[in-house]
């Protein structure tokens, strides 16, 4: 997940999670999938038939209409973004993309740059209380997601997160409004991301969850203990080791997992169920975290001497 000009990227992401399986390309493609033709520009899949809709359901004018459905056309026209539209394409490897451009097609003109990939979901049977009756989800696997203001640049008031290439457009909301109505549109357990960074993990809590209900306890506790810091300083916290967990006086890490905005009865009986709440509790509980602020700037100060922010 990206949110500000960032660019994560999720492809090769099942490989190393084998919790995640791709869905059969065929069924993704449908009968488009014998009659292509690869164009000039390497990963794109052109088709001489029908129009390649976006999950197998939306249009780019169907897309333009849940923008317009969730206030995020009026959010970005107060920005002075008025003039947007959305465009879409299918890769060979069943990657949904959704664009959102102001004004004219072109790189410097995207605002928000979407890509999604239908999965099943297999978690480990250790997370359910009957490990006889593991589950397999149908998720939306989140590939890449970035929105960015082509208007505004970095201040101090709100500072270059690490892998941010510019301003974001504060419209993280209406990107969840408009998963929870796809999810249900196209009959999903949910959407599934797995964030690279720990501030991204953050910014996406306030509608996902981890999967794994240590991780969660971790996260919630880490928000609990350093809310008089922003964002960006934790971040470099996360990145510098300078965040000490205090049972074990260690630096605390970060480790990228499996996060999950449910929409299904059933993914939600999961996160409600008592194994879920207790394992969060003891780790929310006993979870307690301290902040070697000097000396994170001592060390970020340092990195940036050598290394881009964007790349980080």
């Amino acid at each position: 997940m990206v949110i500000g000009g960032n660019n994560l990227k999720k492809r090769g992401k099942s490989s190393l999670f084998p919790s995640l399986q791709p869905v059969d390309m065929s069924d993704v493609l449908g009968k488009e999938f014998s009659n292509i033709d690869i164009g000039q520009d390497l990963g794109t899949l052109h088709t001489s038939t029908a129009e390649k809709r976006f999950l197998r359901t939306y249009t780019a004018a169907d897309l333009m209409s849940l923008v317009t459905k969730v206030g995020l056309e009026e959010h970005l026209s107060k920005q002075g973004l008025s003039g947007i539209f959305v465009t879409t394409d299918l890769d060979q490897n069943g990657v949904n993309y959704m664009k959102l451009y102001w004004k004219k097609e072109k790189p410097e003109n995207i605002l928000f740059d979407l890509r999604l990939s239908e999965t099943k979901f297999v978690p480990d049977k250790r997370f359910f209380e009957d490990p006889e009756k593991v589950m397999a989800y149908d998720m939306i696997l989140i590939e890449w997601l970035s929105a960015q203001n082509p208007l505004t640049q970095f201040d101090g008031g709100k500072p270059q997160l690490p892998g941010q290439s510019r301003p974001g457009l504060g419209v993280l909301r209406y990107c969840f409004d408009m998963m929870y109505i796809v999810a249900r549109e196209v009959i999903k357990d949910g959407f599934l991301d797995i964030p690279d960074h720990f501030h991204g993990a953050v910014m996406y809590s306030k509608k996902f969850k981890f999967f794994d209900p240590a991780h969660e306890g971790v996260l919630r506790a880490l928000m609990r203990d350093l809310k008089d810091y922003p964002l960006y300083d934790i971040s470099w916290g996360i990145m510098t080791g300078t965040i000490i967990e205090e049972y074990k006086n260690e630096p605390q890490p970060y480790d990228p997992s499996e996060q999950i905005f449910y929409v299904s009865e059933r993914m939600k009986s999961y996160f409600h169920s008592g194994k879920y709440r207790s394992t969060y509790n003891k780790y929310y509980r006993r979870k307690k975290f301290r902040f070697e602020y000097d000396l994170m700037v001592s060390k970020r100060d340092e990195i940036l001497r050598t290394k881009d922010i964007r790349e980080l």
